[in-house]
């Protein structure tokens, strides 16, 4: 039996392999979005739901106060603009979908620093805990972004637990 076959079969699938590996740039920036936040807006078109402004600007200020720094970074403002979401009935329950605008705005001059926009969208089985999970991807990514700290959220069971009930 020839190895032939195998060997020519073998090549391509290396080679692929080989193509998705990357390595880092020496000169690349990795800290390109390392702020000190000092504090967020949270603001949105008169058409999105008021539990979602409030809940999305309870989750970022609450993880923007968890957030230490060691080293001395630029102090920057977020305003988070909710620009569009689009709610939609399924079958077995709701799908929410948003576009949402952030800026860093410098504290010492006013200037927007950095800006981009995303895409979040999340899915319940009630109308009101779709827009809970919205509010909290959306504080995810913005927390995950700007590398602030994510406070765990408290269940029943935990807050029992902590509150020495267990």
């Amino acid at each position: 039996m020839s190895f032939r076959p195998v060997r020519l079969s073998l090549v391509p699938l290396v080679v692929l392999m080989l193509a998705g590996f990357r390595m880092p740039v020496p000169g690349e920036v990795s800290e390109r979005l390392l702020y000190d936040v000092r504090g967020a807006f949270v603001t949105a078109q008169p058409d999105v739901s008021r539990e979602l402004i409030a809940r999305t600007d309870l989750l970022v200020d609450t993880a923007i106060q968890a957030t230490t720094r060691s080293i001395m970074l630029p102090r920057t403002i977020l305003t988070v603009r909710i620009d569009k979401v689009k709610p939609s009935q399924f079958l077995f329950g709701y799908r929410y979908q948003a576009t949402v605008t952030v800026k860093a705005i410098s504290v010492t001059s006013g200037d927007p620093v950095a800006e981009g926009s995303f895409q979040e969208s999340s899915l319940s089985f009630g109308a009101q805990g779709a827009v809970d999970s919205l509010a909290n991807k959306i504080a995810d990514r913005i927390a995950s972004e700007f590398r602030l700290a994510s406070p765990q959220r408290t269940t029943a069971i935990t807050a029992y637990a902590e509150a020495g009930g267990l």
